[in-house]
């Protein structure tokens, strides 16, 4: 695929902070996709890096990959050629040693990573929930997907056989068009009102991070029967396995460590469901105040490893469903997480859960039933 020329960052170290470069002499090579909101992410995390007190030198190196420029197929189908959509061009980059790390929205990495390659969360999670987009100039006054419904239906737009999945399950008398391209080529279909869309199902975090907040009509969380992707909100940021260097840099910003564990929780349970973007599987995730010693559901052990100035009660909500709605199965875990492995811990006990709760048989259909995720496309 296609790579622009690489761009030193401004928000990095520039002559006038000389002193803090020379501290850090080697240059941080960030890969990225090339899109707006990847671009506006990248910045988000130089921007971090920024306030290090011996802060790197950054440059910037903008990759086209595989999902970007296929804006036709379906997101399962090229997902069928082996190769990882968002990740794959950048991280033969990386593993040749022309990258130090790349900067991805976490929701886009897939949970079995590339050998030698390892993902972390970065910084503060943004909004995590799904938004409702209207098109622009559509009458009515409508902002919810409720408020569709009871006007006589709509067509929503969306890439993504989870939201669909959902959609179809709380609101059945809806429509659902798929609609490939980045955020502002998606806005530019809804709005053509020749294409036929009533409005858009988006990632909040993406809208806001482009600017564009004054486009949400509403936001989609579990009181609308949305449930979110894993690590939707969250920048992740791969790297080498072993660079320490690189690894030295990613503990900045705010959100710390319970945003990474909340996100490896997720991940873990989605790679325990064998989940992707083929599969509807949505979660939430939120944190209660840990009292000492407090043990988790299901009579788990104590993490007595844990570090209880950070510790807290992650509270996980999951849901898989069939593709076409018609069958969910919904879970909830409080779990007490103040280290790596107690976050993991609580993922894969969630997904023994919804397991044993009857998702294995619908994730089996869908396994079976490719044609209609293929029809529908991907996370």
């Amino acid at each position: 695929m296609s790579s622009p020329p690489p761009v030193a960052d401004p928000a990095t170290p520039s002559s006038a902070s000389a002193s803090a470069s020379a501290a850090n002499p080697r240059t941080l090579h960030i890969g990225t996709r090339a899109s707006a909101l990847a671009l506006a992410q990248t910045r988000l995390f130089t921007t971090l890096l920024s306030i290090l007190p011996s802060p790197p030198a950054t440059e910037i190196h903008p990759t086209t990959t595989a999902g970007d420029h296929n804006q036709t197929s379906s997101l399962h189908a090229l997902a069928a050629t082996g190769k990882s959509l968002w990740t794959h061009e950048l991280e033969a980059q990386l593993l040749t040693d022309e990258l130090d790390c790349i900067v991805h929205s976490l929701k886009d990495v897939p949970t079995k990573l590339v050998p030698g390659c390892v993902v972390r969360a970065v910084g503060a999670r943004e909004d995590p929930r799904d938004v409702l987009v209207m098109r622009a100039g559509r009458p009515g006054g409508v902002t919810t997907l409720q408020g569709l419904l009871d006007t006589g239906g709509g067509v929503v737009g969306t890439s993504s056989v989870r939201r669909a999945a959902m959609i179809r399950r709380r609101y059945p008398g809806l429509r659902i068009q798929d609609v490939r391209g980045n955020v502002g080529t998606r806005l530019r279909k809804l709005d053509a009102e020749s294409e036929g869309y009533d409005c858009l199902v988006l990632a909040g975090a993406g809208v806001l991070r482009l600017g564009l907040g004054d486009r949400i009509a509403s936001w989609l969380g579990r009181d609308e029967g949305m449930l979110h992707a894993v690590g939707q909100g969250a920048l992740g940021v791969e790297f080498r396995e072993g660079d320490g260097w690189v690894e030295s840099l990613l503990a900045v910003g705010e959100g710390g460590r319970k945003v990474a564990w909340a996100c490896a929780a997720e991940r873990m349970l989605l790679g325990c469901l064998e989940g992707g973007c083929s599969v509807p599987v949505g979660v939430e995730t939120n944190w209660e105040d840990a009292e000492p010693h407090h043990n988790n559901d299901n009579n788990d052990d104590h993490d007595d490893h844990d570090d209880d100035a950070d510790a807290g009660i992650l509270v996980m909500r999951a849901m898989v469903l069939a593709v076409d709605g018609s069958e969910c199965v919904e879970g909830e875990r409080r779990h007490r997480v103040g280290s790596d492995a107690a976050a993991e811990e609580c993922g894969f006990e969630m997904a023994k859960d919804l397991v044993a709760r009857g998702a294995g048989p619908i994730l089996e259909k869908i396994t079976l039933n490719r044609a209609m995720v293929d029809a529908q496309g991907g996370a």
